[in-house]
Parts: structure tokens; sequence; C-alpha cells
């Protein structure tokens, strides 16, 4: 079983962060030149799957768009399900990032990046808690039922990460400063007598 993982093109967040402080996450769209990567990354992922497909994405607006792109140029059969488990990092309902008060800066630096929880919001550790569940849940589930040959999750930066982690068994110690994987980049992840490996195998290059 083939497994591709997308990020979501260019949203509105991405080019001006001041917005998560009126408008909440899930609602961020893709931008211009996002919907432009998106088409790009669907052209692709066209050429590489067939009908024995299934997509999953995040319930997050962005998400949905750059997922629509990809599965509406996939055979009719294809099915496309929501899943909140593969969502953003939550950083609370509404996050300013211009009003952070010292006594949070003191208790990020003493707990890190990772363990850090937001308020109203999550750490990256229980983003890495839902990448587990998300894998030994849906994904060992399709792998059961051997209905599939390739599954796409579309989701977002953060998500990856630790996605990534879980399957490399990478060191928590060394996720500081992660740098996000290009906007509408697919990455394959690959799996061998119980191991895995992954390849960033598509960046869409808009002009």
């Amino acid at each position: 079983m083939n497994l591709y993982v997308i990020r979501h093109g260019e949203s509105e967040h991405n080019i001006d962060r001041t917005v998560m402080a009126h408008t909440h996450d899930s609602q961020h769209s893709l931008t211009d030149l996002g919907f432009h990567q998106v088409r790009k990354t669907a052209e692709f992922m066209k050429s590489i799957l067939n009908e024995k497909t299934v997509v999953y994405s995040s319930p997050y607006l962005r998400t949905i768009q750059t997922a629509q792109a990809v599965h509406s140029l996939l055979p009719e059969q294809v099915p496309f399900h929501e899943n909140p488990l593969i969502r953003e990092w939550e950083l609370g309902n509404l996050y300013d990032f211009s009003n952070r008060p010292p006594e949070k800066k003191k208790e990020f630096k003493a707990a890190g990046q990772f363990y850090f929880r937001y308020e109203n919001g999550e750490s990256l550790a229980d983003v890495y808690l839902r990448a587990t569940m998300f894998m030994h849940t849906v994904i060992e589930r399709v792998k059961r039922q051997q209905r599939y040959e390739n599954v796409v999750i579309v989701t977002h930066a953060a998500f990856i990460q630790m996605l990534l982690t879980f399957l490399m068994n990478w060191p928590i110690d060394e996720l500081t400063g992660f740098k996000p994987v290009e906007n509408a980049s697919v990455i394959k992840i690959n799996e061998t007598n119980g191991d895995y490996e992954y390849e960033k195998i598509f960046v869409p290059s808009v002009n």
C-alpha cells in the first residue's frame, strides 16, 4: 500500500499571521497562489493514482480545498473522507501572535516547543498522539481491508512532522524549530518489513 501525505497549498495565514487573531484557523482559505499550487499537485497525483485510492482530509477549509482539487481529477469511485485527527496543531481558538505575555514566554522556554501547551489549544505532543492514533486506527484498518492500493492524506505541516517523528522514531529533543514542508508538496511513505522510509516526491513550481 502506498501512503501519500500532502500539505495544503498556501493559505491566508501563511502570508498574514494576524488573521489568526480574528478568524478561527479552520476557516482560513487558500490564496490565489495556493489554488495554483494545488492544481499543479492535483495533476501530479492524477498521473500516479488509480481507482484503488482513498482520500482523507483534515476538515479545515484550506485542506478541504486542496483535497477537492486532487479528488476531482481521480476516478469517480474514489472515496473522500474528512477526519479531525489530522487537523492542524491547535494554538487556541483565536491566537494573537502580537500578544504573548511574558509569563507565557517564560513557560514556553521552560517546557520547550514539544511539551508547551497553548491556552485552549495543544502541544506538539498532543499532535504526536493524534498522529499515532490515526495510524493505529484508520491506516491499520485500511491495510487490513486490502481494498486500496493508495492512501492520500491531505493535512498540515505540524501533523506531517509529528507523523514522520512517530514513524521514523526521531528523538524528541531534535524537533526544535522544525522547518515545515513546502505548501502543496507531496511526501511518499513506504513500509518495508515493518520499517518506514519517506521521500519528498513533488513540490509545485508556480510562476
